[in-house]
């Protein structure tokens, strides 16, 4: 039978170099023996009859034709029970609308856009791929999702997967939007905790579990969004370091504290001898360089 010796070929030999790349891509040389022209365990079989093989296995989801990390695309054996799972899931769609799934896969978290499927496929009408979408949508195979750095322009990513808080912005983001409420509330009480820790301080990991503690947001900070916080707070000049040089201390562990306000607000010009003096101030322009006092004011 062709189909069941095909199949344990494929199952002894993961990648698998097609056949229908052989023409223009040559296999890598590691590969040579488990194309389907090389193998010896179908070299006796009929080329139509292999070629039936092939297709009649794919249309049961038992094998799926997948990128080559050595270049070009591979046979890859599926399980029966795997096989069930793909037919229920993937049943009546046609070679287009797995190929358009295929490539959003492949993305992973990264997404694509439309333009991406276009290139990416083949599929040159734009029509077509909405189409294509918008059964896939229809199905829940695929969801659609914006990136902050995109604005409203729709990418499309698996349905079980999550974009990547690279592209949607995390927790600080909500369709693209900046949640400015979220990012108020949540300062605030990092900036309690630090209150509330005095001098003694703390580390990103407890701010994190301070925050969640008090129930007040209801998404999950992680974090590195409670450092990009606390960072905040810092540049604002209402925390310190408590190590100055902390880039090889992990995110979680790196500390800080409560900065204390100075106890003396000092206008520094208004300290300047020739500033406030009245001797010096009856000239005009006013010579600090002739200032008996300038020199006293200076070692101090």
């Amino acid at each position: 039978n062709a189909e069941a010796l095909l199949l344990s070929e494929c199952k002894k030999h993961p990648q698998w170099i097609a056949p229908q790349d052989q023409t223009s891509m040559a296999p890598p040389k590691d590969y040579a023996e488990h194309t389907l022209d090389g193998n010896k365990a179908l070299e006796n079989l009929d080329k139509g009859m292999l070629g039936q093989a092939v297709q009649n296995l794919l249309k049961r989801s038992r094998l799926v034709i997948v990128n080559h990390p050595k270049g070009g695309r591979f046979l890859r054996y599926v399980s029966e029970e795997v096989a069930q799972q793909q037919v229920e899931r993937f049943g009546g769609l046609t070679t287009n609308e797995l190929l358009v799934y295929q490539k959003i896969e492949e993305a992973k978290t990264k997404g694509l856009f439309h333009r991406d499927l276009k290139s990416r496929t083949g599929i040159t009408n734009p029509n077509t791929i909405r189409t294509i979408i918008e059964k896939l949508m229809k199905r829940k195979l695929i969801k659609d999702f914006t990136s902050v750095h995109t604005g409203k322009k729709k990418m499309y990513i698996l349905a079980e997967l999550e974009p990547s808080a690279e592209l949607t912005g995390g927790n600080w983001y909500t369709q693209g939007e900046l949640d400015m409420d979220l990012v108020e509330t949540s300062s605030k009480l990092a900036l309690h905790f630090f209150k509330s820790r005095g001098r003694k301080g703390g580390s990103i990991s407890e701010v994190r579990d301070f925050i969640k503690a008090k129930g007040v947001i209801t998404c999950d900070l992680t974090v590195e969004e409670v450092l990009q916080l606390v960072e905040t707070l810092l540049y604002d000049s209402k925390i310190e370091r408590l190590i100055t040089d902390d880039k090889q201390i992990p995110a979680e562990e790196r500390t800080f504290r409560l900065l204390n306000p100075p106890s003396v607000s000092l206008d520094h010009y208004s300290t300047i001898p020739s500033a406030v003096c009245p001797d010096a101030l009856a000239g005009f322009p006013v010579q600090p360089a002739d200032c008996p006092y300038f020199e006293y004011w200076l070692g101090l």
